[in-house]
């Protein structure tokens, strides 16, 4: 098949004629055959039919008698029919009066057991006539033919036939396709020449004769019009290639070009300046050798594998490299290689960057860094101090406020009342029994001790409860100057807390100023576990925004004002702790400011707190964010603060 395939098609057309020719001629002589064997053995079925009928009736009187010998006289006159094998006659009790031919046809005949007519099996037929006497059946007559001497006969014939019609057709098939086939292969093989003329010289100008409108015509169109714009691709390669190398030329870049072994086959004008080589001087030459000394061996072995395997880590990717110039000076560069495929081979291609400047401008952009970063520090420590600050104030207007109770309920303290009675009575001191008893103002003095003593412990105990409330704040401010101190060393430290503490906590600590301003505080609190975070830190952000709150609430001017303060699990890793208010609210253009440094709505603020406050908050894994629908309709504010992982024991 091979063979075949790879002959010519003048060759390949004529054994298809002639095998076509030879298979309709088998397909029909078959059929012809087959038929008249069909017909012969209908032919021979009738025939065997008439002799059977003529036999049973000269068999009658020998069947009536019972006469074996004039009835195996009868049956070998049947003899002389070549085709009749086996006969047999036999009485109605199916007893034989005569028979002849072989034991296998007897055997056959009974086995058949026809009552009359004829059966066809294969090459045989099988015939049983009855025997009619008076109108009455005596006995049987069974014939039995072969027709298998007979087909052969006829299939030798038909063979003969076909082999002589056969050779015959082929002869002429042979002789009219080698006459008529030029008309076929002449065009394609004047086709095939154009072609292999237009390789040879790459002139793709020619153009094919068309001479038929068949589809040999059709392809040479084709062909044409394939050539036509060949040549115009070809034109415009050539332009661009033109293009190409005054681009290369003019670039400042070096560009190289060289063979799937990395030996240089050009290079560009960009290239001499940057190397100082001439073209002649690295034509055939490795690219290695314009690489520094202690990097040639292991861009060569890279060179290597890319011609062993078709791959390489230098291959396809911007890589720097130390370059090494004719005059021995060395200087970094960039180097890109990429590979491209031709009917020639593969090809290499690199774009070379000197980056000498470029190095040193990152040596000063560094040094400028780390200028910037010093600034920066001292920029930080500034907005620290300022931190400091804004956390300290807010801390202090608690700690005014809880001053100011201590000194308003000193200032009305009772205290003097004590005195006033002590001296009453030193002045009785000698009738002091006489004057509780009898004078109406000692009477009412041990009530009036009593009640005074009473007012003077509950007193107390609130002056006691502002002193201790004071104490925290000013703790608390200790611990802010702390917390922001450690910004410059290390974060503080994070415990394991429960966010209702710490909430109950930062309202205490602005109760003041919340009950003062009427502010209703509602605590929504829900079961959540533990919290991992920095204790002072989350109070500072919750006061900052407890104290946002109360602002707001100040600045709608209504009676109702109240403050929402939510704790609930937010998933499996956060806590959230929402503050609502139902004040001012914050417009759009707003909200997408509120946490940038220096923000601030009110007259007096700085716009450090919230800043600080999303800092810290991010710091410690969580996050603050603040949502409104708009003016006069107040503000939310959430904190998601990280739950406590479990300790692994």
């Amino acid at each position: 098949m091979q063979n075949l395939r790879d002959r010519p098609i003048r060759q390949k057309i004529t054994y298809v004629i002639m095998l076509i020719s030879g298979v309709v001629l088998l397909v029909a002589f078959a059929a012809l055959f087959f038929v008249q064997a069909y017909a012969l053995k209908q032919q021979s079925a009738h025939e065997l039919a008439v002799v059977g009928e003529i036999t049973a009736h000269n068999c009658a009187a020998a069947v009536m008698f019972k006469d074996e010998g004039a009835a195996a006289e009868i049956l070998a006159g049947l003899k002389t029919m070549p085709q009749i094998v086996s006969a047999r006659l036999e009485l109605m009790d199916q007893q034989r009066l005569a028979f002849f031919g072989g034991d296998r046809d007897e055997l056959e005949i009974k086995a058949a057991r026809l009552k009359s007519g004829f059966q066809i099996d294969g090459h045989r037929i099988f015939l049983a006539q009855p025997v009619m006497l008076d109108g009455k059946r005596e006995g049987t007559l069974y014939l039995l033919a072969d027709l298998q001497a007979m087909t052969a006969q006829l299939l030798k014939l038909y063979l003969g036939i076909f082999a002589l019609v056969l050779a015959a057709s082929l002869l002429l098939a042979f002789l009219l396709s080698s006459h008529f086939l030029r008309f076929i292969t002449n065009p394609i093989l004047r086709l095939a020449g154009t072609a292999r003329t237009i390789a040879d010289h790459k002139d793709y100008s020619v153009r094919a004769d068309k001479v038929c409108d068949d589809e040999v015509g059709v392809l040479t169109d084709a062909f044409n019009q394939m050539l036509a714009q060949i040549q115009s691709q070809h034109a415009a390669l050539r332009e661009s290639e033109g293009r190409f190398r005054s681009v290369a030329e003019s670039a400042s870049d070096a560009i190289i070009i060289a063979d799937g072994t990395g030996r240089a086959l050009s290079w560009n004008k960009g290239a001499r300046l940057m190397f100082g080589y001439e073209p002649v001087e690295v034509r055939g030459q490795p690219l290695s050798m314009l690489l520094a000394e202690r990097l040639r061996p292991t861009y060569e072995a890279d060179m290597k594998r890319f011609h062993e395997t078709g791959t390489a880590e230098i291959i396809g990717r911007r890589v720097e490299l130390s370059g090494l110039r004719k005059d021995g000076t060395e200087f970094p560069f960039e180097m890109a290689l990429s590979t491209w495929k031709t009917g020639s081979g593969t090809f290499l291609s690199g774009v070379i960057r000197d980056v000498s400047e470029h190095k040193t401008a990152e040596v000063m952009l560094r040094d400028s860094q780390q200028r910037l970063l010093e600034t920066s520090r001292l920029a930080g420590m500034a907005e620290v101090a300022t931190g400091v600050l804004h956390n300290v104030g807010n801390v202090l207007n608690s700690v005014n406020v809880s001053a100011g109770l201590v000194v308003d309920q000193l200032r009305r303290s009772k205290v003097s009342k004590l005195g006033k009675a002590a001296a009453l009575l030193a002045e009785r001191n000698g009738d002091l029994g006489d004057f509780l008893a009898h004078d109406p103002n000692g009477q009412k003095l041990p009530g009036y001790l009593a009640k005074l003593s009473q007012y003077l412990v509950e007193e107390n105990a609130q002056i006691l409860s502002e002193v201790d409330l004071l104490a925290r704040n000013i703790e608390h401010i200790k611990e802010v100057v702390a917390m922001q101190q450690s910004y410059a060393k290390v974060s503080g430290a994070f415990e394991d807390l429960q966010a209702e503490r710490l909430v109950e906590d930062a309202i205490e600590m602005n109760i003041g100023a919340l009950e003062r301003h009427g502010v209703v505080v509602d605590r929504r609190f829900s079961a959540s576990p533990l919290v991992r975070v920095d204790r002072h830190r989350v109070l500072q952000i919750l006061i900052n925004v407890l104290r946002n709150a109360k602002y707001a609430l100040d600045d709608v001017q209504r009676l109702d004002k109240r403050i929402t303060i939510t704790i609930a699990p937010a998933g499996e890793k956060m806590v959230q702790v929402i503050v609502a208010d139902n004040g001012i609210g914050i417009s759009q253009e707003n909200l997408a400011r509120i946490f940038a440094h220096g923000f601030t709505t009110r007259k007096n603020g700085h716009g450090f707190g919230l800043h600080s406050g999303a800092l810290a908050a991010r710091e410690m894994g969580g996050s603050l964010s603040v949502q409104s629908l708009g003016p006069r309709r107040g503000a939310t504010f959430t904190l998601e603060l990280p739950i406590a992982t479990p300790s692994v024991s």
